[in-house]
Formats: C-alpha cells, sequence, structure tokens
C-alpha cells in the first residue's frame, strides 16, 4: 500500500504545483474566466464537439460588456453569433447609448473610409497598395488628396462610395471636363487634374494605381456589406467606436485578401480608446491583423471564436504562439486532430513532472526454502511534460472543456 499512496500523493503534489483544478457546471459558467475583475479578457475559445458550445461561454461576457464598450464582432455569416450578440443587446436596454448594427449583404450599410480623415485615408490607401505588391511613389499622396479635394467640392463624404463613384469616369475628356467645371472654378480645376496625372504615361502611373486600389477593395467589400449603388452609408468600425455602438459585420472569408488589412488601418485610426473585438470563424490570414491584435495600447480587447484556431491562425508554430502570448484566458473543448491538440499544449507548456515507481521483492536465506525479508524498493524520477497532453484534448467529451488562464497560470478541468 505503501507504493500506491505515494503515487497518490505525488500526483497531488504534481497538481497543486502546477495549478490543476477541476470544476462542475453548465458550460455557459465558463464566461467568468471571461470577465476577471469586471474587465474583459483576451481570449481565445476553439474545438467542440458541436458548434453551440463555443459560444456557451459567450452569453455571460455579452451581457457584462454589451453597452459598456463599444463592440465589433466580425463573423463568418454566422446566424447564431448574430442572434446572441442581438439577444443580450436586447436585454441589456441600451438601446439609445449603445446602438445595434448589423451589416451584411442583406443589410449594406458598411462604408469603407468614412469618418476618416486625409491622413489616415492616405496612409490607408499607401498600405494596401504595398498590399497588392505595387510601387508607390510620393505622387500616390497628391493623387489621393486630389480625389478627396473632387468629394468636398461635391459635397461627398469622404467614402469609399465617393472614391469608387469617381472611379467609374472612363472617358477622360469627360472626367477633365467635370472636374473644371467644379464650384471650385476653373484655375483650381486645372491645379486639380495636374495632381491626379490621369495622362501620365509613365509606367508607375499613380492615377491607375488608385484605382486599382479602390476596384480592389470595392471587391471585396461588396462580398461584406458594402454597396455598390453609388450611396453613402454611415457605418464602420471606426464609427462603431466613436458612438458606442455594438457591430455586427458579415465577412466573406474567401473575399478578405484586401479587406482585412483595410479594417486594420480602421481600428488604428481609433484614438485608443478601450473597445471590444471578437472574431468569429474567420481565418486571420493577414499578417498586419496579426500584429495589430498582439499590440498591447490599442485599447482592443480581443477575442477569438473557432473551430480551430490553428487553422484560424495562419504562419508556422512560432506566429501562432507569438499570437497567443498576449491572450490572458484560454477555452478549449475537443479537438480532433493531434497535431492540432500539440499546438494547444504548448500553449499552455511544459513542467517537470515527479514519477514514482514502486516494486516489490523478497529475500530468501542461505539454504531457506520459504521467503523472508520482504521489502519495497521505491523509486522517484522526473519527465519534462505537457501540462495538459494532447491525448486529454482530443479525448474531451461533449460538455467538457480545459480552460487555461494565463493571468494566474491556472489550469481548470471543466466537468
Amino acid at each position: 500500500m505503501m507504493g500506491w499512496r505515494n503515487k497518490n500523493d505525488i500526483a497531488l503534489v504534481n497538481q497543486q504545483l502546477f495549478n490543476v483544478y477541476f470544476s462542475r457546471g453548465r458550460l455557459d459558467r465558463l464566461g467568468a474566466y471571461l470577465c476577471t475583475n469586471n474587465v474583459p479578457a483576451n481570449f481565445i475559445v476553439s474545438g467542440g464537439s458541436h458548434p453551440d458550445e463555443r459560444y456557451e461561454p459567450l452569453y455571460q461576457f455579452l451581457d457584462t460588456f454589451i453597452g459598456r464598450y463599444p463592440m465589433i464582432v466580425i463573423h463568418n455569416s454566422d446566424v447564431h453569433m448574430e442572434a446572441i450578440v442581438g439577444q443580450a443587446w436586447q436585454e441589456a436596454g441600451v438601446s439609445e447609448a449603445s446602438p445595434l448594427w448589423i451589416v451584411d449583404q442583406r443589410r449594406a450599410e458598411f462604408e469603407p473610409f468614412f469618418g476618416m480623415n486625409e491622413i489616415q485615408v492616405v496612409s490607408t490607401m499607401r498600405q494596401l497598395a504595398n498590399k497588392l505588391n505595387y510601387t508607390v511613389t510620393p505622387r500616390f499622396e497628391r493623387v489621393i488628396r486630389a480625389h478627396i479635394l473632387i468629394l468636398k467640392e461635391l459635397e461627398i463624404p469622404i467614402s469609399l462610395s465617393g472614391f469608387n463613384y469617381l472611379c467609374q469616369f472612363q472617358d477622360m475628356g469627360e472626367f477633365y471636363d467635370n472636374i473644371l467645371s467644379l464650384p471650385c472654378g476653373e484655375a483650381t480645376g486645372r491645379r486639380i487634374w495636374a495632381d491626379l496625372g490621369a495622362d501620365s504615361e509613365d509606367s508607375n502611373n499613380q492615377f491607375d494605381l488608385f484605382r486599382t486600389v479602390i476596384s480592389n477593395l470595392a471587391g471585396n467589400a461588396a462580398q461584406s456589406g458594402w454597396s455598390t449603388e453609388n450611396r453613402v452609408a454611415g457605418i464602420n468600425c471606426l464609427e462603431a467606436i466613436r458612438q458606442n455602438a455594438t457591430l455586427l459585420l458579415a465577412v466573406n472569408d474567401l473575399y478578405t485578401e484586401l479587406l482585412l488589412p483595410y479594417l486594420v488601418e480602421e481600428l488604428k485610426s481609433n484614438a485608443q480608446r478601450p473597445f471590444i473585438l471578437l472574431i468569429d470563424g474567420v481565418r486571420i490570414n493577414d499578417e498586419h491583423l496579426l500584429e495589430y491584435l498582439r499590440r498591447t495600447n490599442s485599447g482592443c480587447h480581443c477575442g477569438i471564436i473557432s473551430e480551430n484556431i490553428v487553422d484560424v491562425i495562419s504562419g508556422d508554430d512560432s506566429d501562432f504562439l507569438r499570437f497567443t502570448e498576449k491572450m490572458n484566458c484560454f477555452i478549449f473543448f475537443k479537438h480532433g486532430t493531434g497535431k492540432t491538440a500539440i499546438s494547444l499544449s504548448e500553449i499552455i507548456g511544459r513542467y517537470d513532472y515527479t514519477k514514482v515507481e514502486a516494486s516489490q521483492g523478497t529475500a530468501r536465506g542461505f539454504f531457506n526454502i520459504l521467503p523472508r525479508d520482504r521489502h519495497e524498493d521505491i523509486r522517484f524520477s522526473t519527465e519534462n511534460r505537457y501540462r495538459v497532453m494532447p491525448e486529454e484534448i482530443t479525448g474531451l467529451k461533449p460538455g467538457q472543456a480545459i480552460v487555461f488562464d494565463a493571468t494566474t497560470d491556472q489550469i481548470i478541468h471543466f466537468n
């Protein structure tokens, strides 16, 4: 019995030494781990035998923070996410203080660039042009500012809809005549035309680059709640933060090559006001978005909900681990693949696990037939192993989860 007692004692010591705990209850109780000290955690919820499991921890999180913080939910047309956010917003009763904006292809109210100043627009356009691997010259800024000036003369707000309208002019003679007839007068119109450089034969024509950027962004945005009908809507992430709104933005995951880099620039335009960003089922395959989410001074409290967080974040294992360093809390449900489970175990880390092995033996005296001098050998050894083994993650049953609180370094086996 001594050997078994020591094994149990050592197992208990291992659990206590490395903050392993056990808890039971309904899955919605997991939301408490996302609301520590009434402050929104940066978190990841991943896996699940059934998609509904992933949303259970969000109920308490949404109830606690909706209306208190501007909230942006970027999701892959997930009706379940829309339903629970809408329900939480309705129950919070914050309609005037925090409007609810639901944007998708049926409710196309998304408007890129709306509310940005000229400097922010120039910076954003440069980033998008670089993303498309085009050569950006100093003249590009003059082209952008000329388009902005035309919109001002036409009393059209700075917006993707406005820029796209200007890009629809294919007859340069007609475009020239329209610019010269602007309210600013013919002399100013000629200066605007010169800044546009529309008749330049340069191989790096920045006017053409401007139109290429707008065309590509419009193509992406049209799949994610932007209207092509030449009307300026007033909803985007920047406006949601300014107006303390709750914004649900449905994104088509197949059309994000330029949309995600744009959204990063939009969020960066926020003056560090605290807000919550939830990303549900959208592949984070843009290096600028990953870098932004890793920042600690942006005001962004980030939560990512995914069937498989490892697949969602592109790049190698080191990129994945660097990204997870900002996260305060991880909730893992069942994952079906061992490779993914290993990556999740790496997040939680390793420790020197103490093992005890006992063996029993007897000794016989010289010329004695019957055994005598029974003895027990106990050997202790250490093994560097995962704090949560991959097979524990793949072996989770419906309703079970593993919580890793990175702030307290606690591991909670739930149910």
